[in-house]
């Protein structure tokens, strides 16, 4: 994976709007909107924001972001995007000691740009092998075909821009212009072009990342500024955070663990209650229920899935007999929350979104199936709950529309596959990285292995379901994908251990690394006794350990240095060792 390194470019001055990087949009500073987009793509190591702004360092530095200070030379209208982009990551890689492959260069002044934008030209900057990639979007009716200049004597006459016979717009050729996304290029094209040339940095294999007509707005003008706040207006730049029984979602959070009821508890409120219990001394954080009515659910044309079919004859029959009433969940939502557990329910019918209300569940769980049911999830907004999407079935296109209806609403999506029970080798684990952008992930786990828990914790869910019974071996169509009392405490004391082996997150220089990376990195050292005064060449100079003198990444800008002070062999160089 490429070590890349953010640099938010946000200039004080300005020809357009005064302090644009620093104006509000959508209740906001115009550059939180950039750190925002930043934090959110799964690529990035570090973000840090370049200005000379006092006001615009102060707002980056209250969202907790580094800030380099760029010198009066990089401030004015004359200073290239790539000089400043090479002083700050120049200035991060010294002070932090760390070597990056590639950098993002962002604008503060661009309050919206796509989701995963981000993550797309980093993904195709590495498997293209470009030098850099640069996010273009159709030009439409402003096409160069249709540009005129004016001539004539008076200055009045209208000519092509370049000549040509085109008339309808279908005919135009495609024509793309930068729209100021994004720009990732490799580090060594930043640092090594030619300083002459504003472009050069961008190297030689350019790429391009196409985004649609209004997914990206810079913000250069007032109009400009109009739009982008009309574009956010309402629409909130994350989904809200997600809370369930007082308990903060997220993947900075330890993993939510809900043992899945469902139906296990065969209709009988007792075994409900004994369940519950289970759960709570396994260690689980909540229990999940179903709430559902045969008679609201199934039509004359419903039918028993393959899974289901050694278990009934009849899906009618078979939902009747494993139906809890509402006085019957009300009781166990009561025993769930005098045990400290939250208490969640998957609402299938819209008949049924009034009961939910009656309820009071901490949380509402959609069924896989569900996911594309806009209605009832729309149903189940005024709620207030927090919302669990299982994802099982769907694909990726499938999930836009729910997570557009949802954009404002605290919700989870889960991976899932809709199999019972799941093999290890459909687990598709890796799909939970692909869920929509911005939302909180988990995953609802239907396989046997007791290790599938841990492994999606490692993966980054923030909430694992798991279905619990007092028998596999018992007649019902989801014991045979459940577990056990025993082993459900197996499985959530996993979790528990790959939480604490996940860490925090984020790359980062750990305590105990300190003394290692201090003792075994390589610095400058000199191969002869070199005298004060003396001109440094590359034949001089050498690496060697221990890392305390100049990092070995800077040898290069040592040639053609004069020593201020003599340097015996062997010995490493020191900072205030050079002019």
């Amino acid at each position: 994976m490429m070590r890349t390194l953010c640099v938010i470019l946000a200039r004080a001055g300005s020809k357009g709007l005064l302090n644009k990087n620093v104006l509000a949009v959508a209740g906001r500073p115009m550059i939180a909107h950039t750190i925002e987009h930043a934090r959110a793509a799964a690529c990035l190591e570090k973000i840090v924001v370049s200005t000379d702004g006092p006001a615009i360092a102060q707002a980056a530095r209250e969202l907790g972001v580094r800030v380099v200070d760029r010198p009066a030379e990089l401030a004015g209208d004359t200073a290239t995007v790539a000089a400043a982009a090479r002083h700050a990551i120049e200035t991060v890689e010294r002070e932090s000691q760390t070597r990056y492959d590639a950098v993002v260069i962002l604008y503060g002044n661009v309050p919206l740009r796509p989701a995963d934008l981000i993550d797309r030209a980093i993904a195709k900057l590495a498997a293209t092998g470009a030098d850099s990639v640069q996010s273009v979007s159709p030009v439409g009716k402003m096409h160069p075909y249709w540009m005129k200049t004016l001539g004539g004597p008076d200055g009045d006459v209208l000519q092509p821009y370049q000549a040509n016979s085109v008339d309808r717009r279908q005919d135009l050729p495609p024509v793309y212009s930068l729209d100021g996304g994004i720009i990732a290029v490799r580090r060594d094209c930043l640092l090594s072009a030619d300083q002459a040339d504003p472009h050069a940095f961008l190297g030689r294999d350019r790429r391009a990342i196409l985004t649609q007509r209004g997914e990206v707005i810079d913000v250069d003008t007032a109009a400009d500024l109009a739009i982008a706040e009309a574009a956010l207006a309402g629409r909130p730049a994350h989904p809200p955070a997600v809370t369930i029984a007082g308990r903060t979602i997220g993947p900075d959070q330890p993993v939510y663990v809900i043992a899945e009821l469902g139906v296990n508890h065969d209709g009988s409120l007792d075994r409900a209650m004994a369940l519950a219990d289970a759960a709570k001394n396994a260690g689980a954080d909540a229990i999940k229920i179903q709430c559902f009515d045969p008679r609201k659910l199934l039509s004359a044309q419903a039918m028993l899935a393959e899974y289901q079919r050694s278990q009934a004859d009849d899906v009618f029959a078979m939902l009747e007999k494993l139906q809890l009433d509402a006085d019957a969940m009300a009781k166990l939502r009561d025993k769930a929350r005098a045990m400290g557990l939250g208490f969640i329910a998957t609402c299938f019918s819209l008949e049924d979104v009034a009961v939910m209300r009656s309820l009071d569940v901490d949380a509402v769980k959609i069924a896989s199936p569900d996911c594309v049911n806009l209605p009832l999830l729309e149903s189940l907004k005024p709620l207030g709950k927090a919302m669990l999407v299982s994802t099982g079935a769907a694909t990726i296109d499938e999930l836009q529309p729910a997570a557009r209806l949802l954009a404002d609403h605290p919700t989870v999506f889960l991976q899932c596959v809709s199999a019972y029970p799941v093999a290890d080798g459909d687990a598709a684990l890796g799909g939970i990285g692909d869920l929509p952008a911005g939302f909180v992930r988990g995953y609802s786990d239907h396989t046997t292995n007791v290790q599938t828990g841990m492994l999606t914790a490692a993966a980054g869910a923030a909430v694992i379901e798991k279905h619990l019974t007092y028998d596999r071996s018992a007649v019902g169509p989801d014991h045979a994908a459940s577990f056990e009392a025993d082993r459900f405490a197996e499985y959530v004391r996993l979790i528990r251990q790959a939480e604490s082996m996940r860490g925090e997150g984020g790359k980062r220089l750990l305590a105990c690394e300190r003394d290692v990376r201090r003792v075994s990195r390589q610095s400058v050292c000199v191969v002869r006794d070199l005298p004060a005064g003396y001109v440094l060449r590359r034949a001089d100079l050498t690496l060697k350990r221990p890392g305390t003198g100049i990092m070995a990444s800077r040898l290069p800008g040592l040639i053609g240095r004069r020593l201020v002070r003599p340097v015996q062999v062997n010995h490493l160089l020191r900072e205030d060792d050079v002019a």
